[in-house]
């Protein structure tokens, strides 16, 4: 069978699995089962669209479900999924009504989309066929029909819209419509307001591709197989009866009209008399395939028991194969390959398993689906959203500048003489960038005081426009014990010093970090209590520290070592302690990206005319407003009492004063040293009977030992250290023993009489 008549009847089948059409002559279900599959598993139990950020207090999620509901969307989305997976691509088109937004969904045949070389959208055209009250055709004169056909074309500055009673086309030129069918209106969004979706894309300029297209052969011969295997079944599947007795004796009555079951029968020849030369039955009623209508093989009724049989008399049944086991096991095969390479999986395949195999079965239908969703959902309806969310705030910044009485600086007219227009453009900037400030001004006073004024309508701005969505529900539902394993496991993330958001992802996978923050509204008992007993240890740690001496240097205690610092643990407790209590949420500047680009008409005047309309970018669209193209999130979060959010930041501590040269010359930072040194563990094991000197060449974090450190010098440590301190004293009250350590104070003096004597 070549390409072409493979296609052909692959055509025909997607289109009668489209249209719900039950006269389809397709044996095979691969292609509802695929279809059914994907949207199992994309729509789950009904998708949710919501704004990832609504700082204003519901105002975009509810504008955003009033749109959901207008539309009738969740209702729409099967269908949606259909067109988009079979025919690899579709076009969404925004229109706006009196109520609402009107969201348009296109096949591929329906419209033709037009790109600049940046990628940019640059006119679409879109025909698609209307029905209307049935008249003679427009002004009383054409057909009778209730079908009309409108064809579009949507550029940034203008609308062109035609009517007409017969088909369009889009090789037609605008000629072809009379005058009065021709409609051209201002496009009020100022741009164009269409997203177009691929399935299976490969790259910016090319065309999306069917799910269905790559395996038309397979398909085809798969539905070939299944044919065969019905007629084999209808023809083979009665078994043929053998008798010795006469056949008025077997046969009902009602049944001796009926046709004999034979190879010719059913092959739609007929005879009028028995075991005669039979003849084609030419009448397209009564002919009728094998398998599809009727009673397959009902040609004669044989009554249930067969009485009055002598004892001579025999009756028997032959009962053929109709299917081989090789043809089955080969036709199941090739489904499942198909189902495989689809990214999908053949539910008759999986037997004998648990629920959790079952689920890991479908774990690749799972990953094939949600690259479905991106393209539908995040890149598609997501992206309509983020365009009317922009529109709305565009309605409310031109209506806020009409109550405010700021009026729109007219641009300049077109002269040959370059230096006035010059003059002219920069006269228009200073007026146009005025003119922003001034409604920035209004826009933030509005924000603050959360007073609108008399006639503004629309959404205010909010920053970030993105707009997110999510499943309501999974296929299979976790069951209770599922879910107490996924709170143990949460809070074990937690005692390991996860944050609590990024630990309470794997409980609610679904939900955003705004809206955890949210969740951890209350107060965390447990974090609290365990960050409190935290705290207490550290302290205890460090009470002891300063109660045991330095086995280095006894005349400090052990706290007085960077290395053995705990001060930032506390501070660290503090912060953690801080953040448990204080999540909130994130506020995201408007994203450039997703921002339509705006042609100037000033641009024109500037000598711009022929570029495309990526290019009319400029700083000051003349819808209103400037955004913030910084881009970027903010990670400062408010506090309770109202500052600014920020962590707590560690005091310098002085280190005590010690005799000798000093220690590292860095105060004692309430820090933890980081790595990018050599470890503690690497140094040298001292022998037994060496001391610990002093190295110049020591670590800035390391204790260093002056040159009469006590330890060093002979005679009782404690002693040289007390007449260090109090020159004299112990001479004064134990003058009988004072010889003693006469070794302590000789050195002293001497090196006191050296130092006077130069």
């Amino acid at each position: 069978m070549s390409d072409s008549n493979s296609r052909s009847i692959l055509e025909d089948m997607i289109k009668s699995v489209i249209t719900r059409d039950g006269k389809g002559t397709a044996d095979t279900m691969l292609i509802s089962s695929h279809l059914s599959q994907m949207k199992m598993f994309g729509i789950r139990q009904g998708v949710e669209f919501y704004p990832m950020q609504d700082n204003l207090g519901t105002q975009r999620f509810d504008f955003i479900q009033q749109v959901i509901k207008f539309n009738q969307l969740d209702a729409r989305l099967d269908a949606i999924w259909d067109r988009f997976l079979v025919y690899g691509k579709g076009l969404f088109y925004i229109r706006p009504t009196k109520k609402s937004y009107r969201i348009y969904w296109f096949n591929k045949d329906s419209y033709r989309s037009y790109y600049s070389p940046d990628g940019e959208l640059e006119e679409v055209v879109i025909i698609y066929p209307y029905k209307v009250k049935s008249s003679k055709g427009f002004s009383g004169v054409g057909l009778n029909t209730d079908k009309r056909y409108m064809r579009l074309k949507i550029t940034a500055k203008e609308i062109e819209e035609f009517h007409s009673e017969q088909e369009l086309k889009f090789d037609q030129e605008n000629t072809n419509f009379a005058a009065f069918d021709k409609k051209v209106v201002e496009n009020s969004m100022e741009f164009i307001p269409c997203v177009e979706v691929f399935n299976n894309p490969d790259a910016f300029g090319t065309e999306g591709a069917g799910e269905f297209e790559f395996l038309s052969n397979q398909i085809v011969a798969h539905d070939e197989m299944v044919k065969n295997i019905r007629a084999n079944l209808s023809f083979f599947g009665n078994p043929t009866l053998l008798s010795s007795r006469p056949k008025q004796d077997i046969v009902e009555s009602d049944s001796e009209t009926a046709q004999r079951p034979s190879i010719s029968s059913q092959s739609g020849f007929g005879s009028n008399v028995d075991l005669f030369s039979s003849t084609y039955k030419q009448d397209p009623i009564t002919r009728q395939q094998p398998g599809y209508a009727g009673k397959p093989g009902s040609g004669m009724r044989v009554p249930r028991v067969i009485a009055n049989l002598e004892p001579s008399d025999r009756v028997g049944f032959i009962t053929p194969n109709p299917v081989g086991s090789d043809q089955a096991r080969y036709t199941e095969q090739l489904r499942s390959e198909i189902r495989l390479a689809l990214g999908g999986i053949d539910d008759l395949s999986i037997t004998n398993v648990t629920a959790t195999e079952i689920k890991s079965a479908y774990g690749r239908v799972s990953a094939t689906a949600k690259k479905k969703c991106l393209q539908i959902y995040q890149y598609g309806i997501c992206r309509v959203f983020e365009l009317i969310i922009y529109q709305e705030e565009q309605i409310f910044r031109k209506s806020l500048a009409f109550s405010a009485g700021l009026k729109y600086p007219v641009p300049p007219e077109a002269t040959d003489d370059q230096a006035v227009l010059d003059k002219a453009l920069e006269k228009y900037d200073k007026q146009k960038a005025k003119y922003e400030q001034k409604l920035q001004a209004a826009v933030d006073e509005a924000l603050e005081t959360q007073e609108i004024p008399d006639g503004v309508v629309g959404l205010a701005p909010d920053g970030d426009r993105t707009v997110l969505w999510r499943w309501m529900g999974p296929v299979y539902e976790d069951t209770a014990q599922d879910k107490l394993n996924q709170s143990i496991f949460t809070r074990n993330l937690q005692e390991l010093g996860v944050d609590s958001i990024e630990a309470l992802k794997y409980l609610f996978p679904s939900k955003t970090d705004d809206e955890i923050a949210g969740m951890l509204s209350g107060f965390p008992f447990r974090m609290v209590g365990e960050v409190q007993r935290a705290y207490s240890s550290f302290i205890d740690l460090i009470n002891q520290e300063m109660r045991t001496p330095h086995p280095q240097q006894p005349n400090l205690p052990m706290a007085a070592d960077p290395r053995l610092d705990l001060t930032p643990f506390l501070y660290r407790t503090l912060e953690s302690l801080q953040k448990e209590v204080t999540y909130a949420g994130r506020y995201r500047s408007s994203d450039p990206i997703s921002t339509p680009d705006i042609p100037d008409p000033s641009e024109q005047l500037r000598g711009s005319s022929n570029s495309s309309p990526s290019s009319f970018r400029g700083d000051f669209p003349p819808m209103g407003g400037t955004d913030n193209s910084t881009g970027g999130t903010s990670t400062t979060s408010a506090s309770p009492d109202g500052g600014s959010g920020l962590p707590i930041s560690p005091y310098s501590v002085q280190p005590p004063s010690t005799t000798g040269d000093s220690t590292s010359g860095e105060p004692l930072q309430g820090r933890i040293y980081q790595g990018g040194r050599t470890p503690e563990f690497t140094s040298p094991v001292p022998v037994p009977g060496s001391t610990v000197g002093a190295d110049a060449s020591s670590r800035p974090s390391q204790l260093r030992f002056p040159t009469d450190n006590p330890i060093q010098q002979r005679g009782s440590a404690d002693l040289y250290a007390w007449d260090r301190e109090q020159p004299g004293l112990l001479q004064r009250l134990f003058p009988n023993i004072y010889g003693d350590n006469a070794g302590a104070t000789s050195g002293k003096r001497s090196k006191r009489s050296k130092s006077s004597s130069n």
